[in-house]
C-alpha cells in the first residue's frame, strides 16, 4: 500500500496560491482585470502574511481558503481561456463581463476578509487604549487639572 500524501503546510499552500494568482494574471492582458487582479494579489499575500504570523487567524480563513481564493481561480482561468479563443461571440463576451464585475466583488470581499482579521486586534488595543487613558486620569495625569 501507497502511503498517504502528506498535507501541506499552510506555508506551502500560501505559496501554492499566490503564484496561481500570479500566473492567472500574468495570462491575462486586460489592463482592467490586471489592476484588479494585482489588488487581489496584494490582499491575499496581506491575509496570507498574517495567519502565518498569528495561526489562531488560520480559522477564520476557512471558508476563504476553502471556497473563496478557489473558486476566484477558476473563474480567472476560464476569462483567460475565453480571452485566447480570440472570438468576440455575444455567450464569450457576457461571460467575461461577469466575471469582471465577478472581480470587482472578489476584491471588496478579500479588503473585508483582511479587515475582519484585524476585528480582535482592534478589540485588543481599544481596551488597552481605555485602560490607559483611565489610569492617567486616576492618576491625575491628563485633563484640565493637569497643568
Amino acid at each position: 500500500p501507497t502511503a498517504p500524501e502528506p498535507e501541506a503546510k499552510p506555508e506551502d499552500l500560501y505559496a501554492s496560491l499566490q503564484q496561481q494568482l500570479r500566473r492567472a494574471n500574468d495570462a491575462i492582458p486586460d489592463p482592467v482585470m490586471t489592476a484588479k487582479l494585482s489588488r487581489l494579489e496584494e490582499l491575499s499575500a496581506r491575509i496570507f502574511a498574517l495567519a502565518k504570523k498569528d495561526p489562531d487567524k488560520k480559522a477564520q480563513l476557512q471558508k476563504f481558503m476553502d471556497y473563496y481564493l478557489p473558486t476566484a481561480l477558476k473563474l480567472l482561468e476560464t476569462y483567460a481561456e475565453l480571452q485566447a479563443q480570440g472570438i468576440e461571440g455575444e455567450n464569450i463576451t457576457e461571460y467575461q463581463h461577469r466575471i469582471e464585475s465577478a472581480m470587482d466583488t472578489l476584491v471588496t470581499a478579500f479588503e473585508a476578509q483582511l479587515d475582519k482579521l484585524f476585528q480582535s486586534d482592534a478589540l485588543d488595543v481599544s481596551a488597552d487604549v481605555a485602560a490607559l487613558e483611565g489610569m492617567l486620569n486616576l492618576d491625575g495625569l491628563t485633563g484640565p487639572d493637569f497643568h
